[in-house]
């Protein structure tokens, strides 16, 4: 499994032209899951570490804000540095509180305008060159459809 998430993360980073050569997009990012205290920000961690990626780590309550706009500034923010600083791992731990399913009413308008600003940075106009989202989440039945579609790796972690 190791090497598959490292070839996740690297792949995509490191030989992009392979990419283009055969036709295909890369993954936008990688999404683990599994229950709490299996080690998913260890292994983000790692995988920044070992592959020589800085490493921006965001916990996704962190960017939420009472502030009309604040929230989607602080995707904003997180993605502009993460762009400074490529080649990078953005982890975005606990992704079902900021990429939660529209519609679910549970944090309102706030929620629904940060997943937009969120797809808009993963996957709109500007690309992300070098820079590899990994999130986490023990709950990715909350996760809206579209950020699981960008997630074309999804891997389930378990306890030992």
């Amino acid at each position: 499994m190791k090497l598959k998430l490292r070839q996740a993360v690297e792949w995509p980073l490191h030989h992009p032209e392979s990419f283009k050569r055969l036709g295909v997009s890369p993954p936008k990012g990688l999404l683990m899951f599994g229950p709490p205290g299996c080690s998913k920000t260890m292994i983000a961690k790692a995988l920044a570490n070992e592959s020589g990626l800085n490493f921006i780590s965001i916990k996704g309550p962190e960017l939420l804000s009472k502030w009309v706009g604040e929230s989607e500034k602080a995707v904003r923010e997180v993605f502009r540095r993460a762009r400074q600083v490529a080649p990078a791992v953005v982890f975005f731990d606990e992704l079902d509180a900021l990429g939660g399913e529209r519609g679910a009413n549970s944090g309102g308008n706030v929620h629904e305008r940060v997943l937009s600003q969120l797809l808009t940075e993963m996957d709109g106009v500007a690309p992300l060159v070098k820079v590899t989202v990994v999130a986490a989440t023990n709950r990715p039945d909350r996760i809206d459809k579209v950020i699981l579609k960008l997630y074309l790796l999804i891997y389930l972690l378990a306890n030992n």
